[in-house]
């Protein structure tokens, strides 16, 4: 498988510009946990290259958002899985990379398995990472496979609003992390629409055939972004309606806005497979139509020279008696009668606009 409307910037978007590429390679970083944390002072920071018996610390009375960067360390995935109690199983799904989007509901905390997703407008295709989220009472662990991602600029947010998220609590850091995912779907479809809009542009200006060839790789990287988001919606409609969320009036809004920002993002990318269903549909078309033009020059060429063929035919005869054999003038009146007949039959055509013009038929 694959290897990982409107454009919107991402200042626009209130993200950081600094980072040239959305996924930079993970090689070249050493794995280390950083943890923020929330109260009504402001927020503190504190980076784990190791970690001993009890760590992370956790202070009380704060909301904690703990970031484990290196999901390639199985050793620190697991110590911090024991840290917070969790389930062997949930430290499983972390680890394989390959997995699929699933929302979880444990005893004491959510677990959320989703994709980054990002466009390399260089070589225009769709980078994926797998990001996981476990949401508890006072804190919520993220894991992520590189060492630069989106979170980056939600830290310099919450850097520069500590107080405010620190009132809201828990379940609106969860709520941020996870818009920040979606909004940033969002981006990448804009991208990639920006992309199939130019592949259209030049489709209807009497592009190559070569454009039918992009046109079925940006297929497949679209068909891509519907197999990492599709589950999403199943699985969050069944989480949405469980009685746990259903009964907490506040969750089940943050809860409702992520299942409607899910939708947006899934009706964008029916969106963009149509647009490049039709796409090949009128590729196809404009095909049979040059070849159509071509038949029907081939075939008027040819109902001009057949009785030009059955003139020659006739008199080439070896008969001594056919008309006009034995005058001088004979082969010139021949001639003249042949031209007299091409060009009437031209002009009968043009007048029919059967005769093919412009560029695209003569190509």
């Amino acid at each position: 498988m694959l290897d990982r409307f409107k454009k919107r910037s991402r200042r626009a978007k209130g993200l950081s510009a600094e980072a040239a590429s959305p996924f930079p390679s993970r090689s070249g970083f050493t794995p280390h946990i950083v943890v923020y944390s929330l109260n009504g002072n402001g927020v503190t920071i504190q980076r784990y290259d190791a970690l001993a018996e009890g760590e992370p610390v956790l202070p009380a009375g704060c909301v904690a958002w703990v970031r484990v960067v290196g999901v390639h360390d199985v050793g620190l995935v697991r110590t911090v899985g024991k840290r917070f109690g969790l389930h062997s199983l949930l430290l499983d799904d972390v680890l394989d990379t390959g997995h699929r989007p699933v929302i979880e509901d444990y005893d004491e905390h959510i677990f959320i398995l989703l994709r980054l997703l990002a466009f390399d407008a260089k070589e225009k295709r769709v980078l994926a990472e797998q990001v996981g989220l476990a949401a508890g009472d006072g804190f919520v662990l993220t894991f992520q496979e590189r060492e630069t991602n989106l979170w980056d600029d939600v830290a310099l947010r919450l850097e520069k609003g500590g107080n405010k998220s620190a009132r809201r609590g828990q379940p609106q850091l969860t709520h941020a992390l996870l818009s920040a995912i979606l909004d940033d779907y969002i981006l990448t479809l804009g991208q990639l629409a920006e992309e199939i809009e130019g592949l259209e542009q030049a489709l209807l200006s009497n592009g190559g055939d070569q454009l039918l060839t992009e046109i079925y790789r940006l297929k497949r990287e679209v068909l891509f972004l519907h197999r990492s988001l599709w589950p999403l919606r199943e699985v969050l409609g069944r989480f949405v309606k469980d009685e746990s969320i259903a009964s907490d009036p506040a969750a089940a809004v943050l809860w409702n806005d992520i299942q409607q920002d899910v939708y947006q993002v899934l009706d964008a990318v029916e969106t963009l497979r149509e647009m490049l269903s039709e796409m090949v549909g009128l590729s196809m078309t404009k095909a049979e139509l040059r070849m159509n033009a071509v038949g029907q020059y081939l075939t008027l060429v040819a109902t001009i020279f057949l009785p030009l063929n059955f003139l020659v035919g006739f008199f080439g005869m070896n008969f001594d008696n056919l008309p006009f054999k034995q005058e001088e003038w004979g082969i010139y009146g021949l001639l003249g009668l042949m031209g007299v007949m091409v060009i009437g039959m031209a002009l009968y055509f043009n007048r029919r606009h059967w005769l093919p013009s412009g560029p695209e038929q003569g190509e």
